[in-house]
């Protein structure tokens, strides 16, 4: 959905980090999404957590989407 509205020139490309805390053999990652709004030029961030980086990942998407559209 993402890579659909930067396709369709509503956002920005988005910019992924994501940071691992904890010891190795159980780390937790925290991703944070950002990209800006084209149409306003206004900067929207996702942030979420899980036990691998996709989960991460995918948490930080959604609250990214949730922000764009909170319908």
């Amino acid at each position: 959905m993402l890579n659909e509205l930067t396709q369709q020139g509503r956002i920005e490309a988005v910019i992924w980090t994501v940071e691992s805390t904890g010891p190795s053999h159980a780390p937790a990652f925290t991703a944070a999404a950002t990209t800006r709004l084209l149409a306003t030029n206004t900067p929207v961030r996702g942030q979420g957590s899980g036990a691998n980086k996709a989960a991460a990942r995918a948490a930080a998407a959604a609250a990214l989407l949730e922000q764009l559209d909170p319908a």
